[in-house]
């Protein structure tokens, strides 16, 4: 499962609309994987999930000893530096 992760990783990071794609592993007793995409909009992440690549990503996850948590993220806002000054002032009021 590790193999074919590392291989969407590099695949996925060359394709038209990825913005960030990495893979953790904690080896620990547990050895917890987390497999993070990131796309710029929901059109590129849509084409992506349709494709054959992907089904490699299913097929991985398939492997898996336990059932794998999956989770969708959907930004509605991105905030910059004036983010982290807005909040330190508010809270010295």
């Amino acid at each position: 499962m590790i193999d074919i992760l590392r291989t969407m990783e590099n695949l996925t990071r060359s394709k038209p609309g990825c913005q960030c794609c990495c893979l953790y592993e904690q080896l620990n007793d547990t050895h917890t994987v987390l497999y993070v995409e990131q796309w710029e909009s929901r059109e590129t992440l849509q084409h992506h999930v349709r494709s054959s690549m992907y089904m490699r990503l299913l097929t991985a996850m398939e492997l898996s000893s336990e059932a794998p948590e999956i989770q969708f993220h959907e930004i509605a806002e991105t905030r910059e530096l004036e983010f982290i000054e807005e909040m330190r002032s508010e809270s010295g009021r």
